[in-house]
């Protein structure tokens, strides 16, 4: 079988690439075997991420949960958050990704691409490009997309498998049987990392994660267990869930290569999962964005779509790991929960952050221009607002 394109991996990165191209007219085959499959996964789809989807996908294709608040909490403190509504979408919905993840693929192969629900064995370079190898056939492709996650076999034969200190844990429970309507993210400082509640229609995705180097799987497993009997109430049947997600360094993220001869890697096989958030479905998607926009034009396809990704993509995930190490210590969560706890201001740029409308690129400025001066001190103090704030200030950073 001949493809102009092969795409491994049918999630939000790989799908929704396939349905840009597709759409243009592009000869595209998706390699996944997974569907229909639930993703251990919270599931949010922030404004920006739905934006992107927006008249492409009917609103009503996966059931959610429009989230309309979020609590925070840090030891004893909690706080609420009101999230803003943005113009035609919601700040934030949460979805089983069963669901969202069926959606995108059916909309990709209405649009024309071709799905061979078949697990990708190798792949391989031949004279045309490449070949994938299944247990159902082979597919022959000009260009291998690898949109496989984070264990990615594309990745592993294209570049190289990513190291532990690359990646988080996540791991934690689908509570069914009840359900709400805000997300609720408690920070743990021992390992460094926070819990969250996310509710789906029916159920709970309940988690947390860490740096894969800095925490284990049972203590992830004790953190998230003793967590939940202090705040959700007891009841329910809990499936439990673990995963990787990429979280890169600074100097990681400079290491890597998004594209090359005849080859891209998409979302979390590209590494582009949020440092501190780890949220990636938004970057996926984009990144799938970028490699159909790129795919299609002439000249070299590779070379602009590495640089789209690293200018647009990787610039912001540098910002998310500079503030990384500081964001997590537990004087700054203190100072955190008491700021919001005292600034309506500062509750409204966190609830943007929440929504993915409020990207790390102009944050210390926007922090600094809510005039709330004794509380940007202390933050400046606990880590956050480096020294170099005000060079960044006056280059409008």
């Amino acid at each position: 079988m001949k493809a102009e394109i092969g795409i491994v991996g049918a999630g939000p990165a790989g799908a929704w690439a396939a349905y840009r191209l597709a759409r243009a007219g592009a000869r595209v085959t998706i390699i996944d075997d997974s569907h229909p499959r639930e993703k251990p996964c919270g599931g949010g789809l922030t404004g920006r991420a739905l934006e992107l989807i927006d008249g492409a996908i009917d609103p009503g294709a996966f059931p959610s949960v429009t989230i309309s608040g979020a609590l925070f909490q840090h030891g004893d403190r909690r706080v609420s958050v009101r999230l803003r509504n943005y113009q035609t979408t919601p700040p934030l919905v949460v979805a089983s990704r069963r669901d969202l993840d069926a959606a995108l693929l059916r909309a990709a192969i209405d649009a024309g691409a071709k799905h061979i629900a078949s697990r990708a064995r190798d792949v391989e370079r031949n004279s045309g490009g490449w070949r994938v190898l299944t247990r159902d056939g082979d597919v022959d492709c000009g260009w291998i997309i690898g949109a496989d996650g984070p264990t990615s076999l594309v990745r592993r034969r294209v570049f190289r498998a990513f190291e532990r200190s690359d990646l988080s844990i996540a791991t934690g429970w689908f509570v069914r049987g009840t359900t709400a309507r805000d997300v609720m993210i408690a920070f743990e400082t021992e390992p460094p990392g926070y819990v969250w509640s996310f509710p789906r229609p029916d159920h709970l995705a309940v988690g947390i994660c860490a740096q894969a180097n800095e925490s284990t799987t049972p203590q992830l497993q004790f953190c998230s267990r003793r967590w939940m009997a202090r705040s959700i109430a007891p009841g329910g049947l809990h499936k439990w869930y673990a995963w990787p997600i990429p979280s890169l360094s600074e100097s990681a993220l400079a290491r890597e290569e998004p594209a090359a001869d005849r080859w891209m890697l998409l979302g979390d096989a590209a590494g582009l999962g949020d440092p501190i958030t780890r949220e990636g479905i938004y970057c996926a998607m984009r990144s799938g964005d970028l490699a159909a926009q790129n795919l299609l034009e002439a000249g070299d396809p590779a070379s602009r779509f590495s640089a789209g990704i690293r200018d647009e993509i990787h610039a912001e995930l540098r910002r998310a790991a500079s503030l990384k190490a500081r964001f997590y210590r537990p004087r700054f969560m203190g100072l955190m929960l008491r700021a919001l706890q005292s600034s309506a201001p500062i509750r409204e740029i966190m609830g943007d952050l929440v929504a993915g409308q409020q990207p790390y690129h102009g944050l210390r400025r926007r922090l600094l221009s809510t005039l709330e001066l004794r509380l940007m001190l202390e933050l400046w103090s606990g880590g956050l607002l480096s020294a170099r704030s005000h060079c960044r200030l006056a280059a409008g950073d």
